[in-house]
């Protein structure tokens, strides 16, 4: 997962479900006959992949400001379909975009240019180690920091993502936390945990080959499959990322393990509380497969995990 910040100028933004907070959207190609140019900063709208963070920054000069930040809902996508208002880009025949959801609004924004003020020497240092710098959203000019004129869309490491937020308090949007005072490194703490939380997911599907790995299951749709922990995130802190610590199950078999319908014993075979009560999701989904093995993926799940799991299910092993 990456964390990106888009630069976004102009009021409409392409109006419509074009519109700002609604999509990123880009020109494939610069304008020009015969030309068919690309732009790094266009061309990262294709880059950009479902889950990833998109930070905005909003107006120019002065009052420029980062007001907020989304998460991809798609990946990036050529598209012919056409923004309703496309401004000084009609001339393009193609577009890139990737749409957004989930929109949180800082109270107190992020002044870009106090923020060039306050962070100076630090950002002057990540600039500099940049043997030749890209893909950056800011520029060294005369001597001054700056916005990168058609910098739309950059990308946003670790390094820098910690410059910018580090020390910035802000109140979330009160739809979402009401009256509620969170610190920036609040923020990056839940940036980091969603990233941790993405790239664990990717690596266990991949683990078990993007198929459920119950016994007798055929879910093999992406949209449809879930990243269980065995040990549970908030309880064992050194496995958290690790793909052993992740079976792959569709939807029913994930809350099934989660509630302790079931669990697996050592040699990864169904098991389950004898005095379970037989629900309809018990009897027509799990009932039948006590005893069989899972599908084993590339990396076997953790040992002591499912022992964990086990214990606080009230699970024993079975015969």
């Amino acid at each position: 997962m990456r964390v990106w910040i888009e630069m976004s100028r102009d009021i409409e933004h392409g109006g419509k479900e074009w519109g700002f907070t609604k999509c990123i959207w880009a020109p494939t190609y610069k304008n020009g006959k015969g030309s068919n140019k690309s732009w790094l900063y266009w061309d990262n709208v294709n880059k950009v992949k479902s889950g990833d963070f998109i930070l905005h920054l909003r107006g120019k000069d002065k009052e420029a400001e980062i007001v907020g930040y989304s998460i991809a809902k798609t990946d990036g996508h050529r598209t012919e379909e056409r923004p309703p208002i496309a401004g000084e880009w009609d001339y393009c025949t193609s577009f890139y975009r990737a749409m957004l959801t989930d929109f949180f609004r800082f109270n107190n924004t992020i002044n870009l240019y106090q923020l060039f003020f306050n962070k100076e020497l630090e950002l002057r240092n990540y600039y500099e180690k940049k043997s030749k710098p890209k893909n950056l959203f800011f520029t060294i000019q005369s001597g001054r920091l700056q916005c990168l004129n058609g910098g739309y869309l950059s990308e946003i490491d670790g390094e820098l993502l910690e410059i910018l937020l580090d020390g910035i308090d802000y109140f979330a949007d009160e739809s979402v936390h009401i009256g509620l005072s969170v610190s920036t490194s609040t923020i990056l703490r839940q940036i980091k945990a969603r990233v941790g939380h993405e790239r664990f997911a990717t690596n266990v599907k991949n683990n078990y080959d993007n198929q459920c790995c119950f016994p007798g299951c055929k879910i093999i749709d992406k949209e449809f499959l879930v990243a269980s922990h065995i040990a549970r995130w908030a309880d064992n802190t050194e496995k958290r990322g690790d793909t052993s610590n992740g079976l792959c199950f569709c939807p029913i078999h994930d809350k099934a393990f989660e509630i302790g319908y079931f669990s697996l014993d050592d040699n990864l075979r169904v098991c389950v509380e004898k005095r379970i009560d037989h629900s309809q999701i018990f009897e027509e989904y799990i009932s039948k497969f006590i005893g069989l093995p899972i599908s084993k993926g590339h990396i076997e799940p953790d040992r002591e995990a499912l022992k964990e799991h086990r214990k606080r299910c009230n699970i024993s092993e079975q015969d």
